[in-house]
């Protein structure tokens, strides 16, 4: 009995052998499987720009995109035309971009002998890619579609849908599409890379040819010189440099050599161009608090880079001790950084009287949200008990609150805000499409001076907290001049509250650009507000109020904003009593005091990295309306926004309606520092100087401050 009881036990452990054995093998060719796809969708030809800058080989497009964040900026020189390019691929399936084609030798036909020079032209590209090999089909090919010049006067306007395939064994790429307008019927392009698998300098060295479908014959759009066309075909070569840049040469319509030269960067994936090794070292010991828990911790938050404005105790529900600690980042873009910072210093310094640690994190006098530590759980946390997963669940981050029993806090610790803060920065004006010039800049230095006012005796007086910001600047070089405050065609036929802006850089090289104090206040859990009062910008002054709900684990927020608005005069600090507008081309003069006012929503699509502004209400020309504004981030804290406005006037511009539309970029400083910085700079531009859709500042917004304060990438 004993003897089949050991055999069955036998039977049983070899069977089991063999099925782990069996197992094994198809777990590891699993696992071999896997890493083969992986590698195939990894392992990519390089990517070439075309003469626009899109993804492509010279004239023609293929289906590829570069990964999300990449901007790249592009010259070609085409004859007879030269082409500069900006491209950036918003997302990794969609790639957008915009051209300025210059028309060599043609005079512009209205202002060509003014100062404009040879015609010009802008155009905006868009491209969709519906099926990529990163998306794991290695084996289909890829898939997009594509507008050129979808917008404006659409000179080279042309749709296409275009098909790729990487053959990585041959070192090759093929394109095969079809287009209409500009790019007419079928295209073709084949390119060879000899050196991928050889050389590593050498890699995207390329040998294109491309079937050039554009119609340069039949279109009135066309350059005189380009119409003539004696070879569809043509061959070129691409080089690169360092992976930066990238340099091509090719035949141009069988008629003369082509050139291109592209400079591209991940911008949206970067982590600075400089290690960041002047931040602080995260704390590894306990720090032991001898005498002084309140300088013990001062130094500690000041060690990892933020300012402790104010320490107060209290006793909560339970008769549980409770420690309050009010914090200032200004230095640190990430909230979980942030976060991960605040853990690090609380679990490292000894608070053993207090079962409980509240860290409050303050922006602009605004207590935006808070942080709720159990000491117990802070010392297993430090003793590795628990993980940073489990501790973040423990305290997570929560709407700013006080409560009842923190009424009779005691104030252990306060600090004052910093009193004045004086930075000095160039200055740049910039103006394209101007009369007498394609491109014209004024040029100067800005110095702004900003801080909050001393407090007051009184507690929660309107004056304490107060902050004020005064902005002065001088324009050493003045070209605005040339610019002109009237559209000769399209005069604007709407009160000028935005269009007649450069008058004030025509007749006067020094500006208060503003001076103005704002008063920021939490109105109660999860709702904040704001007064401000005084020179908002170098057009406008008045009065605006701001209140804003916006919870502190939510994608969505709203505000109701509402601003009495002078419009100053064009030199010194007074107020215009009368504004201009022209009845067709009679120049008539208006009483104004503005007065706007919007509803905004707002809605965050963190998945997507995205944000929605929605705008309800009426803006400056007494115009009403809704502005829409979609805002994306990238990792690295560069931004750009895009917006349109939608409005009741009427506007005319080149015989068509105009609805205000643009876009903003914003780019980090510590892209370029070796330390982390939240500072950050911002260029707009609209697509015209336009009157409808104009909305004028009113000191700092509530949603940037807060938003900014929680955003993680």
């Amino acid at each position: 009995m004993k003897i089949k009881f050991l055999l069955l036990v036998l039977f049983i452990c070899i069977n089991f052998k063999v099925y782990a054995l069996n197992n094994a093998d198809l777990y590891f060719e699993n696992l071999n499987r896997a890493k083969n796809i992986e590698y195939k969708i990894k392992n990519e030809l390089p990517f070439v720009y075309n003469q626009m800058g899109l993804g492509g080989y010279f004239a023609m497009p293929s289906a590829r995109s570069q990964d999300m964040g990449e901007i790249a900026f592009s010259y070609s020189h085409s004859s007879p035309y030269q082409i500069l390019g900006v491209n950036l691929a918003y997302f990794d399936h969609l790639e957008l971009s915009a051209n300025f084609w210059i028309f060599n030798d043609l005079l512009e036909g209205n202002f060509g002998k003014m100062g404009y020079g040879d015609d010009a032209d802008r155009a905006a590209n868009v491209k969709l890619i519906l099926l990529s090999q990163k998306d794991g089909f290695s084996y289909l090919p890829e898939i997009a579609i594509g507008l050129n010049d979808f917008y404006g006067s659409k000179r080279f306007y042309s749709k296409y849908i275009v098909i790729t395939k990487q053959f990585i064994d041959q070192n090759l790429e093929a394109s095969i599409g079809f287009g209409a307008g500009r790019i007419k019927g079928f295209f073709a392009a084949i390119s060879y890379f000899p050196f991928f698998k050889k050389l590593s300098f050498l890699k995207k060295t390329a040998i294109f040819a491309e079937y050039d479908a554009n119609d340069y014959k039949n279109r009135d759009e066309e350059h005189p010189k380009a119409k003539d066309v004696n070879f569809p075909i043509n061959l070129g070569l691409n080089f690169s440099f360092f992976d930066i840049l990238d340099f091509s040469v090719s035949s141009n319509r069988g008629k003369n050599v082509a050139i291109g030269v592209t400079t591209h960067y991940n911008i949206g994936k970067s982590k600075g161009l400089f290690p960041k090794y002047l931040d602080p070292p995260l704390l590894c010991d306990f720090i032991r608090s001898e005498s002084d828990l309140s300088k013990t911790l001062v130094s500690a938050f000041k060690d990892g880079g933020f300012d402790l404005m104010k320490i107060s105790a209290f006793v909560a529900q339970q008769d549980q001790k409770c420690l309050s600690l009010q914090i200032i980042n200004q230095r640190y873009r990430d909230e979980k950084i942030v976060k991960k910072r605040i853990n690090n210093i609380l679990s490292n310094v000894e608070i053993d009287d207090y079962q409980n640690i509240i860290v409050r994190v303050e922006s602009e006098a605004l207590a935006l949200h808070e942080y709720k530590f159990t000491n117990k759980y802070l010392k297993n946390f430090k003793e590795k008990k628990i993980g940073e997963f489990e501790f973040e669940a423990l305290s997570p981050i929560e709407d700013f609150c006080i409560k009842e029993d923190e009424r009779y806090e005691k104030i252990i610790f306060k600090n004052k805000k910093n009193p004045w803060n004086l930075t000095v920065r160039p200055k740049i004006n910039a103006f394209f499409g101007a009369c007498r010039g394609k491109f014209k800049y004024d040029a100067g230095a800005l110095a702004n001076l900003e801080g909050f006012l001393p407090e007051g005796s009184l507690k929660g007086s309107l004056l304490n907290d107060l902050y004020y910001n005064l902005q002065i600047s001088y324009i050493a070089k003045l070209s605005s001049a040339k610019v002109g405050s009237r559209d000769r065609y399209n005069p604007s036929q709407i009160i000028h509250v935005r269009s007649d802006f450069v008058k004030y850089f025509e007749t006067n090289t020094f500006h208060v650009d503003n001076a103005y104090v704002q008063k920021n206040m939490n109105l109660s859990k999860k709702m904040f507000g704001k007064i401000a009062l005084g020179y908002f910008e170098l057009a406008y002054a008045g009065i605006a109020i701001e209140a804003l709900y916006y919870p502190a684990c939510s994608n969505f927020a709203f505000s109701i904003e509402a601003a009495n608005i002078y419009k100053r005069t064009f030199t010194g600090l007074g107020f215009q009593k009368k504004i201009r507008k022209w009845n067709n081309t009679k120049e008539e003069f208006e009483k104004f005091i503005g007065f706007q006012y919007f509803l905004n929503l707002f809605l965050d699509f963190k998945f997507l990295d995205l944000s929605l502004k929605t705008s309800i209400g009426q803006f400056l020309a007494k115009d009403k309306g809704i502005k829409l504004e979609l805002f994306k981030y990238f990792k690295s804290g560069f931004e750009i926004s895009i917006w349109t406005t939608f409005t009741d006037k009427v506007d005319i511009v080149n015989n068509k309606r105009y609805f205000d539309k643009g876009f903003s970029i914003t780019i980090p400083m510590d892209l370029f520092m070796n330390k982390s910085s939240r500072k950050k700079v911002n260029f707009k531009m609209s697509e015209w100087l336009r009157d409808v859709g104009a909305k004028a500042y009113t000191g700092k917004e509530l949603y940037p401050i807060i938003h900014d304060e929680r955003n993680s990438y």
